[in-house]
């Protein structure tokens, strides 16, 4: 769901199935992650497979940390170190990345491009009620064809994650439904 993002993935994503995919959930309860991401999946590949939000795929990665930790035998208090003293560049985008309701990033300290807002910009609205929608109009020459303008909606409310929280809640709910790996 991370790596088959386009059409020549469907013969790769048929030979990995496994309908025991269609029962599997996330480990953290968030309104941008929803239950069908996975009871919805099929062996055919279609454009709805692949995690799309930037959302979707950090808790994916989070998950994927916690359990290769797991695997590893690594603790929870090991990883969260591992995340702090290794990976402190990610740690500071981490803490000045803002996601709308939607799980789209509006502004991150790493540079999106047109993509997300400007720290000046996003400043004004960063505390927007919920539901107000900011939208953007930019060039887009991501598809075939060239460029075409697209116009990206941003739905209030923003707010940014914790890490280590984040792995603390999953490693509980992996915790829960493998047992402790210690």
């Amino acid at each position: 769901m991370l790596n088959c993002l386009t059409k020549p993935y469907a013969d790769l994503w048929r030979s990995c199935w496994n309908k025991s995919y269609t029962s599997m959930s996330w480990a953290k309860d968030d309104p941008r992650l929803t239950a069908d991401t996975f009871t919805s999946l099929t062996d055919e590949w279609d454009w709805h497979t692949p995690l799309r939000t930037d959302y979707e795929r950090r808790q994916a990665l989070v998950e994927l940390d916690v359990l290769a930790s797991m695997a590893l035998g690594i603790t929870l208090d090991e990883l969260i170190d591992i995340y702090r003293l290794t990976f402190t560049v990610l740690s500071g985008y981490e803490d000045d990345t803002w996601y709308d309701a939607n799980g789209r990033i509006v502004f991150s300290k790493k540079n999106y491009g047109d993509l997300t807002f400007k720290r000046p910009d996003f400043e004004k609205i960063k505390n927007a009620p919920a539901g107000k929608v900011f939208t953007r109009t930019i060039m887009d020459d991501t598809q075939p064809g060239g460029p075409r303008e697209r116009t990206i909606e941003y739905v209030a409310p923003f707010d940014k994650c914790d890490r280590v929280e984040d792995y603390k809640t999953v490693w509980k709910f992996f915790t829960q439904k493998y047992g402790d790996n210690k």
